[in-house]
Protein backbone atom coordinates (compact mmCIF):
# COMPACT_ATOMS: atom_id res chain seq x y z
CA UNK A 1 0.00 0.00 0.00
CA UNK A 2 2.97 2.39 1.00
CA UNK A 3 4.69 1.28 -2.24
CA UNK A 4 1.86 2.32 -4.55
CA UNK A 5 1.14 5.30 -2.96
CA UNK A 6 5.10 6.31 -3.44
CA UNK A 7 4.72 5.43 -7.06
CA UNK A 8 1.78 7.82 -7.01
CA UNK A 9 3.55 10.62 -5.73
CA UNK A 10 6.27 9.82 -7.82
CA UNK A 11 4.71 9.83 -11.08
CA UNK A 12 2.51 13.04 -10.11
CA UNK A 13 5.85 14.89 -9.85
CA UNK A 14 7.71 13.44 -13.06
CA UNK A 15 4.22 15.23 -14.85
CA UNK A 16 4.83 18.79 -12.98
CA UNK A 17 8.98 18.39 -13.98
CA UNK A 18 7.58 17.43 -17.88
CA UNK A 19 5.12 19.94 -17.95
CA UNK A 20 7.50 22.94 -16.07
CA UNK A 21 10.40 21.97 -18.70
CA UNK A 22 7.86 22.19 -21.84
CA UNK A 23 6.64 25.15 -20.60
CA UNK A 24 10.38 26.34 -20.48
CA UNK A 25 10.84 25.37 -23.68
CA UNK A 26 8.09 26.75 -25.24
CA UNK A 27 9.31 30.45 -23.30
CA UNK A 28 13.09 30.03 -24.97
CA UNK A 29 11.68 30.14 -28.31
CA UNK A 30 10.78 33.34 -30.25
CA UNK A 31 8.83 32.89 -33.67
CA UNK A 32 8.20 35.67 -35.41
CA UNK A 33 7.81 39.26 -35.30
CA UNK A 34 4.89 42.06 -36.42
CA UNK A 35 7.39 45.55 -36.16
CA UNK A 36 7.92 45.81 -32.43
CA UNK A 37 5.92 42.59 -31.02
CA UNK A 38 7.71 39.26 -30.45
CA UNK A 39 5.65 36.11 -30.29
CA UNK A 40 6.96 32.99 -29.30
CA UNK A 41 5.70 29.52 -29.24
CA UNK A 42 4.65 29.93 -25.90
CA UNK A 43 2.13 32.40 -27.22
CA UNK A 44 1.24 29.78 -29.61
CA UNK A 45 0.34 27.35 -26.87
CA UNK A 46 -1.93 29.78 -25.20
CA UNK A 47 -3.56 30.33 -28.11
CA UNK A 48 -4.19 26.99 -28.88
CA UNK A 49 -6.10 26.69 -25.23
CA UNK A 50 -7.88 29.11 -26.27
CA UNK A 51 -9.16 27.37 -29.34
CA UNK A 52 -9.47 24.15 -27.58
CA UNK A 53 -11.67 25.95 -24.69
CA UNK A 54 -13.85 27.81 -26.93
CA UNK A 55 -13.81 26.12 -30.29
CA UNK A 56 -13.56 22.23 -28.76
CA UNK A 57 -13.94 21.06 -32.89
CA UNK A 58 -10.59 21.76 -33.35
CA UNK A 59 -9.26 19.22 -30.73
CA UNK A 60 -9.32 16.76 -33.47
CA UNK A 61 -7.00 19.06 -35.35
CA UNK A 62 -3.19 17.91 -36.67
CA UNK A 63 -0.48 19.54 -34.82
CA UNK A 64 0.31 21.23 -38.08
CA UNK A 65 -3.12 22.44 -38.37
CA UNK A 66 -3.49 23.94 -34.86
CA UNK A 67 -0.21 25.37 -35.02
CA UNK A 68 -1.60 27.55 -38.70
CA UNK A 69 -4.64 28.66 -37.32
CA UNK A 70 -3.42 29.61 -33.89
CA UNK A 71 -0.55 31.46 -35.71
CA UNK A 72 -3.04 33.44 -38.25
CA UNK A 73 -5.37 34.36 -35.43
CA UNK A 74 -2.24 35.62 -33.10
CA UNK A 75 -0.99 37.60 -35.78
CA UNK A 76 -4.73 39.02 -37.10
CA UNK A 77 -4.56 40.08 -33.03
CA UNK A 78 -1.33 42.14 -33.40
CA UNK A 79 -1.90 43.99 -36.24
CA UNK A 80 -5.69 45.29 -35.34
CA UNK A 81 -4.40 46.49 -31.79
CA UNK A 82 -0.92 48.00 -33.28
CA UNK A 83 -3.36 50.17 -35.56
CA UNK A 84 -5.99 50.75 -32.67
CA UNK A 85 -3.05 51.89 -30.58
CA UNK A 86 -2.87 54.59 -32.78
CA UNK A 87 -6.03 55.89 -31.90
CA UNK A 88 -7.36 54.88 -28.23
CA UNK A 89 -5.60 55.63 -25.50
CA UNK A 90 -6.63 51.78 -23.45
CA UNK A 91 -7.83 48.88 -24.98
CA UNK A 92 -10.71 48.41 -22.54
CA UNK A 93 -14.53 48.67 -23.57
CA UNK A 94 -17.47 48.43 -20.95
CA UNK A 95 -18.59 44.98 -18.80
CA UNK A 96 -21.27 44.53 -20.72
CA UNK A 97 -20.62 45.12 -24.26
CA UNK A 98 -18.00 42.59 -23.54
CA UNK A 99 -20.86 40.15 -22.03
CA UNK A 100 -22.96 40.39 -24.99
CA UNK A 101 -20.01 39.65 -27.57
CA UNK A 102 -19.29 36.65 -25.87
CA UNK A 103 -23.08 35.17 -25.49
CA UNK A 104 -23.70 36.37 -29.23
CA UNK A 105 -20.23 34.56 -30.40
CA UNK A 106 -20.16 31.71 -28.27
CA UNK A 107 -23.75 30.81 -27.31
CA UNK A 108 -22.69 26.44 -26.59
CA UNK A 109 -20.74 27.25 -23.57
CA UNK A 110 -23.68 28.87 -21.40
CA UNK A 111 -21.98 31.63 -20.35
CA UNK A 112 -24.27 34.25 -18.53
CA UNK A 113 -22.48 36.46 -16.66
CA UNK A 114 -18.88 38.09 -16.57
CA UNK A 115 -18.39 36.03 -12.88
CA UNK A 116 -19.08 32.83 -15.21
CA UNK A 117 -17.05 33.63 -17.96
CA UNK A 118 -13.87 34.23 -15.49
CA UNK A 119 -14.17 31.31 -13.62
CA UNK A 120 -14.88 29.36 -17.47
CA UNK A 121 -11.19 30.86 -17.69
CA UNK A 122 -9.79 29.96 -14.48
CA UNK A 123 -11.07 25.84 -15.00
CA UNK A 124 -9.50 26.11 -18.75
CA UNK A 125 -6.54 27.38 -17.52
CA UNK A 126 -6.13 30.66 -19.28
CA UNK A 127 -4.77 33.54 -18.66
CA UNK A 128 -7.97 36.21 -18.14
CA UNK A 129 -6.24 39.54 -18.98
CA UNK A 130 -5.22 38.27 -22.08
CA UNK A 131 -8.02 36.77 -23.09
CA UNK A 132 -9.99 40.13 -22.14
CA UNK A 133 -8.08 41.80 -24.14
CA UNK A 134 -8.69 39.44 -27.02
CA UNK A 135 -12.18 40.36 -26.73
CA UNK A 136 -11.78 44.21 -26.43
CA UNK A 137 -9.43 43.95 -29.83
CA UNK A 138 -12.32 42.45 -31.37
CA UNK A 139 -15.22 44.83 -30.20
CA UNK A 140 -12.93 48.26 -30.71
CA UNK A 141 -12.08 46.90 -33.99
CA UNK A 142 -15.57 46.43 -34.75
CA UNK A 143 -16.80 50.35 -33.42
CA UNK A 144 -13.70 51.84 -35.43
CA UNK A 145 -14.83 50.71 -38.40
CA UNK A 146 -17.92 51.64 -38.09
CA UNK A 147 -16.90 55.40 -37.45
CA UNK A 148 -14.35 55.22 -39.97
CA UNK A 149 -16.77 53.74 -43.03
CA UNK A 150 -19.77 53.93 -42.09
CA UNK A 151 -20.47 57.29 -44.55
CA UNK A 152 -18.90 55.25 -46.86
CA UNK A 153 -21.55 52.61 -46.47
CA UNK A 154 -24.29 52.76 -49.69
CA UNK A 155 -28.08 51.24 -49.30
CA UNK A 156 -30.47 52.38 -51.61
CA UNK A 157 -33.93 52.28 -49.72
CA UNK A 158 -35.79 52.94 -52.48
CA UNK A 159 -34.40 49.71 -54.90
CA UNK A 160 -35.09 47.82 -51.98
CA UNK A 161 -38.48 49.21 -51.36
CA UNK A 162 -38.70 48.68 -55.33
CA UNK A 163 -37.72 45.04 -55.30
CA UNK A 164 -39.94 44.33 -52.10
CA UNK A 165 -43.31 45.66 -53.63
CA UNK A 166 -42.13 43.72 -57.12
CA UNK A 167 -42.16 40.30 -55.14
CA UNK A 168 -45.60 38.88 -54.05
CA UNK A 169 -45.75 38.37 -50.57
CA UNK A 170 -45.01 34.99 -49.42
CA UNK A 171 -46.71 33.74 -46.20
CA UNK A 172 -43.64 31.72 -44.89
CA UNK A 173 -39.55 32.34 -46.48
CA UNK A 174 -36.12 30.41 -45.89
CA UNK A 175 -34.14 31.53 -43.03
CA UNK A 176 -31.18 30.24 -43.30
CA UNK A 177 -28.09 29.25 -40.85
CA UNK A 178 -25.03 30.37 -43.04
CA UNK A 179 -21.36 29.52 -42.52
CA UNK A 180 -18.75 31.49 -44.52
CA UNK A 181 -15.00 30.74 -45.70
CA UNK A 182 -13.73 34.48 -47.39
CA UNK A 183 -10.83 34.38 -49.00
CA UNK A 184 -8.26 37.42 -50.86
CA UNK A 185 -6.20 36.19 -53.91
CA UNK A 186 -3.81 38.61 -55.92
CA UNK A 187 -3.83 36.79 -58.91
CA UNK A 188 -5.29 34.07 -61.10
CA UNK A 189 -2.76 32.03 -60.18
CA UNK A 190 -3.32 32.27 -56.28
CA UNK A 191 -7.02 32.23 -56.50
CA UNK A 192 -6.50 28.57 -58.11
CA UNK A 193 -3.87 27.68 -55.50
CA UNK A 194 -5.92 28.50 -52.55
CA UNK A 195 -9.37 27.41 -53.65
CA UNK A 196 -7.65 24.10 -54.24
CA UNK A 197 -5.98 24.08 -50.96
CA UNK A 198 -9.59 25.22 -49.79
CA UNK A 199 -11.49 22.06 -51.40
CA UNK A 200 -8.66 19.92 -50.23
CA UNK A 201 -9.48 20.46 -47.06
CA UNK A 202 -13.17 20.65 -46.92
CA UNK A 203 -13.26 17.20 -47.86
CA UNK A 204 -10.60 15.90 -45.14
CA UNK A 205 -11.40 17.77 -42.78
CA UNK A 206 -14.67 19.67 -42.70
CA UNK A 207 -16.08 22.88 -43.42
CA UNK A 208 -15.46 24.74 -39.57
CA UNK A 209 -11.93 23.68 -39.58
CA UNK A 210 -11.06 24.73 -42.77
CA UNK A 211 -12.62 27.94 -41.88
CA UNK A 212 -10.24 28.27 -38.96
CA UNK A 213 -7.26 27.97 -41.51
CA UNK A 214 -7.84 29.94 -44.55
CA UNK A 215 -11.02 32.37 -43.65
CA UNK A 216 -9.56 36.02 -43.10
CA UNK A 217 -13.48 37.41 -41.92
CA UNK A 218 -14.23 38.04 -38.09
CA UNK A 219 -16.17 34.75 -38.29
CA UNK A 220 -12.87 32.81 -38.71
CA UNK A 221 -12.18 32.17 -35.02
CA UNK A 222 -16.10 30.81 -34.41
CA UNK A 223 -15.54 28.34 -37.67
CA UNK A 224 -16.77 30.71 -39.87
CA UNK A 225 -20.75 30.75 -38.22
CA UNK A 226 -22.12 33.71 -39.54
CA UNK A 227 -25.64 32.69 -37.95
CA UNK A 228 -29.68 33.00 -39.07
CA UNK A 229 -29.80 34.88 -42.01
CA UNK A 230 -33.31 35.28 -44.11
CA UNK A 231 -32.83 34.43 -47.75
CA UNK A 232 -34.49 37.75 -49.07
CA UNK A 233 -32.41 39.92 -47.09
CA UNK A 234 -29.31 39.06 -49.18
CA UNK A 235 -28.04 40.55 -52.32
CA UNK A 236 -29.46 39.04 -55.44
CA UNK A 237 -26.36 37.63 -56.84
CA UNK A 238 -25.68 35.55 -53.55
CA UNK A 239 -29.47 34.56 -53.38
CA UNK A 240 -29.18 33.10 -56.69
CA UNK A 241 -26.06 31.05 -56.21
CA UNK A 242 -27.17 29.29 -53.16
CA UNK A 243 -31.13 29.43 -53.90
CA UNK A 244 -30.46 25.90 -55.25
CA UNK A 245 -28.26 24.56 -52.36
CA UNK A 246 -29.36 22.01 -50.10
CA UNK A 247 -28.21 21.84 -45.73
CA UNK A 248 -24.60 21.04 -46.02
CA UNK A 249 -24.21 22.08 -49.25
CA UNK A 250 -21.41 24.22 -50.18
CA UNK A 251 -20.84 27.64 -52.60
CA UNK A 252 -18.76 28.02 -55.16
CA UNK A 253 -16.21 31.13 -54.49
CA UNK A 254 -18.55 34.31 -54.82
CA UNK A 255 -16.59 37.37 -55.26
CA UNK A 256 -17.17 40.52 -53.39
CA UNK A 257 -15.74 43.87 -53.44
CA UNK A 258 -12.84 42.27 -50.68
CA UNK A 259 -11.96 39.13 -52.18
CA UNK A 260 -13.89 35.95 -52.58
CA UNK A 261 -16.65 34.07 -50.15
CA UNK A 262 -17.78 30.30 -49.89
CA UNK A 263 -20.83 29.82 -48.17
CA UNK A 264 -22.82 26.73 -46.45
CA UNK A 265 -25.99 26.41 -45.37
CA UNK A 266 -25.43 24.57 -42.26
CA UNK A 267 -29.39 24.54 -41.21
CA UNK A 268 -32.76 26.26 -42.88
CA UNK A 269 -36.36 27.01 -41.18
CA UNK A 270 -39.75 28.79 -42.83
CA UNK A 271 -40.61 32.17 -41.04
CA UNK A 272 -43.66 33.99 -41.22
CA UNK A 273 -43.12 37.27 -43.31
CA UNK A 274 -45.25 39.59 -40.88
CA UNK A 275 -42.98 42.53 -40.62
CA UNK A 276 -44.71 45.72 -42.68
CA UNK A 277 -42.66 47.32 -45.62
CA UNK A 278 -41.13 50.08 -43.56
CA UNK A 279 -39.77 47.30 -41.14
CA UNK A 280 -38.73 45.08 -43.48
CA UNK A 281 -36.66 48.11 -45.49
CA UNK A 282 -34.79 48.60 -41.98
CA UNK A 283 -34.31 45.32 -41.67
CA UNK A 284 -32.43 45.25 -45.48
CA UNK A 285 -30.26 48.43 -44.51
CA UNK A 286 -29.22 46.96 -41.37
CA UNK A 287 -28.35 43.44 -43.23
CA UNK A 288 -26.60 45.81 -45.80
CA UNK A 289 -25.19 47.98 -44.08
CA UNK A 290 -23.30 45.45 -41.50
CA UNK A 291 -22.28 43.51 -44.94
CA UNK A 292 -20.30 46.55 -46.42
CA UNK A 293 -18.95 46.82 -42.95
CA UNK A 294 -17.52 43.49 -42.86
CA UNK A 295 -15.92 43.84 -46.84
CA UNK A 296 -14.54 47.52 -45.55
CA UNK A 297 -12.68 46.22 -42.16
CA UNK A 298 -11.40 43.08 -44.00
CA UNK A 299 -10.17 45.55 -46.43
CA UNK A 300 -8.62 48.09 -44.31
CA UNK A 301 -7.24 44.85 -42.40
CA UNK A 302 -5.18 43.70 -45.74
CA UNK A 303 -3.87 46.98 -46.29
CA UNK A 304 -2.47 47.84 -43.17
CA UNK A 305 -1.07 44.38 -42.91
CA UNK A 306 0.97 45.16 -46.28
CA UNK A 307 2.47 48.18 -44.54
CA UNK A 308 3.75 46.22 -41.59
CA UNK A 309 7.04 44.18 -41.31
CA UNK A 310 6.32 40.39 -40.54
CA UNK A 311 9.81 38.36 -39.93
CA UNK A 312 9.57 34.75 -39.41
CA UNK A 313 12.57 33.75 -37.07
Amino acid sequence: MYLKKELKVFFILLSLILYFQTLNAIENRILFKIDNEIVTTLDIYEEIKFLKAFNPEVNTLAEKELFEISKNSIQKNIIKKIELNKFVEELKVNDKFLLKLIVNKYPKIGIDSLEEFEAFLKKKNLDVKLIKEKFYIELIWNDYIYQKFYNKVIVDREKIKKEILSNPKQENQRELLLSEINFGATSKIDFEDKYKKILSDLEKIGFQKTAMIYSNSETASNGGLIGWVKEDNLNLTIKKIISNLKIGQVSKPIRTTSGFIILKIEDEKEYSASLNINEKIEEIVKFKTNDQLSQFSNMYFNKIKKNLIINEL
